[in-house]
C-alpha cells in the first residue's frame, strides 16, 4: 500500500486520504481573510469603472468615511498576515492568487489615497507650519517627544455622516505603514518624494536662494553680489530653521516605520535645495575682489551658518553631503576672511 508521504516520483495521494490539518488551518484562514476583505477593498477599485460601482473611481476613501478608511486598512493588513502564513507553509493555491490579486487593487488605491492627501494638503503640511507646530508641542513636553498627533496640522472635514477634525499626517503615516508592510514601500516613497520635493524647491525659490555657478559669481560686480549675499543671509536660517526642519520632522514621522525609507527620503528631497544653500557662500569666498570692507559680509555669511551649525547637525545627521557641504562653506569662508 502506498503511504501519502511516499519517495516513488509517480506515487500520488489515495483518492480518499484527508487533507493535513495545516493544510485545512491555511485554507480555512485564507477563505475567511478574503471573505471579509474583498468586500471592502473591491468596493474602492479604481479599475471599476463609475458606471458599475457606486464609489466613484475620483472620490476619496479617507474623506468619504473615517470609519471605512481604517476597515479597509484593517482588511489589508489581515490579507497580508494571513497570505504570509500561507506562503510560509508552502502552500499554493487559487487562493493565493486571488488574494494577490486583491492587494493589488487595495496598494493602487493607497497609492491614490496617498498622492491625493499629499497634494491636497500642500499648505497643511507646510515645513513651517510643522516646524512650529512641533515646537509648540516640544515646549510643553519635559522629554522633548513629540506625538504624532501633535506636530501634524489638522483639517476639517465635513459631509453627512461626520464632522471632526483629521490628522492629515496620522492618514499619511497609516497607509504608508499600510504599504511598507504589504512590501510596496518604494512606490510609497516615489509619490512621497515627488511631491515633497516641489515644495522644498518651491519654498527655497520664493526665499530668493539661486543656483549659482561659480564663474557666474566670479563675474558680478560687487554690488550685485552683495545683494545677492544679502537675500541669502536672510534665506538661511529660514531654510534650516524652518524648512528643512519641518521636512524631517515630517518625513521622520511618516514613514517612522523605516530607518532606510524615512533616511533615503528626506536625503533625496532636500539634497539640491541645501546643495544649492550652502555651495553659494564657497563660492563668495572665492570671490577674486575682495577688500577689508567687503570682508564683513565674508564674516556675516560665515556667522549665519555658524549660529545655525548646531540644527545643520541635528537635521542632516552626521553624514550627509549637505553638512559637509555646510562644513566646507565655513572652511572657505574663514580662509577668506
Amino acid at each position: 500500500m502506498t503511504g501519502f508521504f511516499s519517495s516513488s516520483k509517480h506515487s500520488s495521494p489515495p483518492h480518499n486520504s484527508s487533507p493535513s490539518p495545516s493544510h485545512n488551518f491555511s485554507v480555512t484562514l485564507m477563505e475567511d481573510t478574503l471573505n471579509s476583505a474583498e468586500p471592502i477593498i473591491k468596493r474602492w477599485d479604481l479599475d471599476v469603472s463609475s458606471s458599475n460601482n457606486s464609489y466613484c473611481t475620483a472620490s476619496s476613501l479617507f474623506q468619504e468615511s473615517r470609519l471605512e478608511a481604517k476597515q479597509f486598512l484593517d482588511a489589508v493588513t489581515d490579507l497580508q498576515h494571513a497570505m504570509q502564513f500561507v506562503v510560509k507553509e508552502s502552500f499554493s493555491s487559487q487562493l493565493l492568487v486571488r488574494a494577490q490579486n486583491l492587494m493589488q487593487i487595495a496598494m493602487k488605491r493607497l497609492q491614490k489615497e496617498f498622492h491625493n492627501i499629499l497634494s491636497g494638503n500642500r499648505y497643511f503640511l507646510d515645513p513651517e507650519n510643522v516646524s512650529r507646530e512641533s515646537t509648540r508641542s516640544s515646549s510643553s513636553d519635559e522629554d522633548d517627544n513629540i506625538e504624532i498627533e501633535s506636530c501634524f496640522n489638522e483639517v476639517s472635514i465635513t459631509n453627512e455622516n461626520e464632522n471632526e477634525k483629521v490628522s492629515v499626517g496620522v492618514d499619511l503615516k497609516a497607509i504608508a505603514d499600510c504599504m511598507i508592510e504589504a512590501g510596496y514601500g518604494n512606490e510609497c516613497a516615489k509619490i512621497y518624494k515627488l511631491n515633497r520635493k516641489s515644495v522644498i524647491d518651491e519654498t527655497l525659490y520664493y526665499l530668493g536662494v539661486e543656483n549659482f555657478c561659480s564663474s557666474t559669481v566670479q563675474k558680478m560686480d560687487w554690488e550685485a553680489l552683495e545683494k545677492k549675499i544679502k537675500i541669502w543671509l536672510s534665506a538661511v536660517k529660514v531654510a534650516v530653521s524652518t524648512l528643512f526642519y519641518g521636512e524631517r520632522i515630517l518625513c521622520d514621522q511618516v514613514f517612522s516605520i523605516s530607518d532606510n525609507i524615512r533616511e533615503s527620503c528626506f536625503s533625496d528631497i532636500v539634497k539640491e535645495s541645501a546643495s544649492s544653500l550652502f555651495i553659494f557662500p564657497e563660492m563668495v569666498a572665492k570671490y577674486k575682489k575682495l577688500s577689508l570692507e567687503k570682508m564683513f559680509r565674508i564674516l556675516d555669511m560665515y556667522d549665519a551658518i555658524s549660529e545655525i551649525w548646531n540644527e545643520i547637525e541635528m537635521i542632516f545627521g552626521f553624514e550627509s553631503t549637505a553638512k559637509s557641504q555646510a562644513m566646507t562653506a565655513m572652511v572657505k569662508l574663514r580662509e577668506a576672511s
